[in-house]
């Protein structure tokens, strides 16, 4: 009775293996009619079953049954194989891992897996130019899911986002090629957008752009992204000297001369200002903006003159009116020939006009602030109620 009992089990194993390899052949069958669902049903058991997991036949079925169903319109089908595409492209790859390169199984996996690639890529190359974003988002998501180790679907992938305002899914991608260290400043910079402009999130943006200034030292568009931010963060000396180092890399840059002075300008440090105005025109003269400023930064100090000694008692008011005209002149009267330099480029400039009147009228020079206001509102720039 032991003996039959061990023949009964010996031949329920060998039937069972034997049940499980004639699975891949009808899960094949159920392939080429077209019997999609059928078909993955069948294979499943028997890439868990010792005697057939091991084989590239099950494994290329298999992979074959997925593509299929992956590129099927029966929505159905698909919503009951959400995971088609991916279960198709590891199926390949097992197969090529089981079989050596020269065997059957193993060229038509490449092949199978080169086309599946290819269809989705093309497929979202084709809906971005056709305009249709979404789709291609879906598509390049693909190329990723295929190939998980290629940057190609996530660098597409993070743009068509960025396109159709899936912000979260944009950064998604990019922080994945952060990951996989395979990314450009493009990434960088585009990540920086998100946070700075999307999210407001100020702290982040700033992490990333170190992570610029680090990886790619040559682009001085992060240092100057950084002092922004730093103003925005109301970290005034850390911006100074984030333009600082800005200026050591792209020392002929006006612009950034010119921003120097307006941080210290904007932190009351007068006198550095005025070295980097003037710097900043004598770099460029025609710059209309160190013009601008530093004419208004003269007549501040002319302003605070008077306001000293406007707060001064009678008896010391007296006494120190004189003094204090005198050098709130000298100061009022270094503004004008920069406004002057201004109204030369464009003798309607609004800012300059304004400016220009009120030193004259600082000066108490009422002929040439009327001549300037009366020009002012012929060009509409103040109304009877100014």
């Amino acid at each position: 009775m032991r003996k039959l009992m061990m023949l009964a089990i010996v031949l329920g194993a060998a039937m069972t293996a034997f049940g499980q390899g004639k699975n891949v052949t009808k899960a094949n069958s159920l392939l080429t009619k077209g019997e999609l669902g059928e078909a993955a049903e069948m294979i499943e058991p028997a890439i868990t079953f010792e005697k057939t997991m091991e084989k590239p036949k099950t494994w290329y079925t298999r992979a074959q049954i997925y593509d299929k169903i992956s590129q099927s319109e029966d929505e159905a089908l698909k919503a009951k194989y959400p995971e088609a595409l991916k279960l198709a492209a590891e199926s390949y790859n097992k197969t090529l891992e089981l079989e050596k390169e020269g065997g059957t199984y193993n060229g038509l996996s490449q092949v199978g897996y080169d086309q599946l690639y290819g269809r989705a890529l093309n497929k979202g190359v084709e809906n971005y130019n056709n305009g249709d974003y979404a789709t291609a988002y879906d598509n390049f998501m693909d190329v990723s899911t295929i190939n998980p180790t290629d940057t190609t679907g996530y660098l597409y992938g993070a743009m068509m986002a960025q396109e159709i305002e899936k912000y979260d899914d944009a950064l998604r991608n990019y922080e994945k090629l952060i990951e996989m260290d395979q990314y450009s400043q493009r990434v960088v910079s585009s990540i920086v957008d998100i946070y700075l402009n999307q999210k407001e999130d100020l702290e982040t943006a700033l992490k990333y752009v170190h992570l610029g200034q680090e990886k790619f030292p040559e682009a001085l568009n992060f240092q100057k992204q950084e002092v922004d931010i730093l103003i925005k963060l109301d970290r005034m000396e850390e911006a100074i000297e984030g333009l600082k180092i800005a200026i050591d890399q792209d020392p002929e840059n006006t612009i950034l001369v010119a921003n120097l002075a307006m941080l210290y300008d904007m932190t009351d440090d007068l006198e550095n200002a005025e070295v980097y105005y003037k710097k900043a025109i004598e770099m460029e003269p025609e710059n209309r903006s160190a013009l601008i400023n530093l004419s208004v930064l003269y007549i501040g100090k002319g302003d605070k003159i008077m306001d000293v000694v406007n707060e001064m008692s009678i008896k010391e008011y007296n006494r120190n009116i004189d003094a204090a005209e005198r050098n709130s002149s000298l100061e009022y009267k270094m503004a004008i020939p920069l406004l002057e330099a201004v109204m030369k480029m464009d003798e309607n400039d609004e800012l300059g006009l304004q400016n220009l009147q009120a030193v004259y009228a600082k000066l108490k020079d009422g002929n040439k602030a009327t001549e300037i206001y009366d020009k002012r509102k012929a060009l509409g720039y103040v109304s009877d109620e100014d």
